[in-house]
């Protein structure tokens, strides 16, 4: 039997797979419009995880759409429509990072916590927590945090990671391993940093 939630992802990829048919075939713009629109709520919060700024936003989600259109005919079906998207804005947003000028404005934006309603001193520690894992994150490589943001906080597979980001899924098991590590020795840092300054 299989699993409702891959009858809809499947659908959706059905879905993905036949407008990019009609931008390539017939140069479709409702079909790129529609595109534009469905990506942009999965897109954005991606991207705003990686800058704050939010023009740089808007030119980068336009960028990735403006080569979508330009090179729709390069998707060979062999991934998801939404693998290769994402792995257009993975590109795009490491050429960012790399840029001096956007390093100060990177991954400052995480927030892994539902808002719940609680006591204010739940919600303040609920806010510390977040806070030191958003840290720990941001003091990853580029590689690594992107590994992170796809696969926990944008559900993809190892695989699907690896498509996207153009190397073997071990490579992708590897910097997941390696970024765990990372963030739990920089957390268990420093919070002993913590109790050392409260004595």
């Amino acid at each position: 039997m299989v699993h409702p939630l891959k009858r809809d992802a499947d659908r959706l990829d059905d879905i993905d797979k036949a407008l990019l048919r009609q931008i390539t075939e017939d140069r479709s713009t409702v079909a790129m419009q529609s595109l534009y629109n469905s990506y942009r709520s999965r897109l954005v919060p991606f991207l705003r995880r990686m800058t704050a700024d939010h023009t740089l936003i808007e030119e980068t989600y336009n960028d990735v759409m403006l080569t979508l259109w330009n090179k729709s005919d390069q998707f060979k079906g062999n991934s998801k429509v939404s693998s290769w998207i994402f792995s257009i804005a993975y590109r795009i947003c490491l050429k960012l990072i790399k840029k001096q000028q956007f390093r100060q404005k990177v991954l400052d934006n995480f927030l892994f916590f539902k808002e719940e309603e609680d006591s204010v001193e739940s919600i303040n520690n609920e806010s510390n927590e977040a806070n030191l894992l958003k840290q720990a994150i941001h003091s990853l490589p580029a590689k690594q945090r992107i590994a992170v943001e796809l696969s926990y906080f944008e559900g993809y597979s190892t695989q699907e990671i690896g498509d996207i980001a153009n190397c073997p899924a071990n490579t992708v098991k590897t910097r997941l391993h390696h970024a765990r590590q990372k963030i739990k020795a920089y957390i268990d840092a420093t919070k002993l940093d913590e109790k050392r300054n409260e004595i």
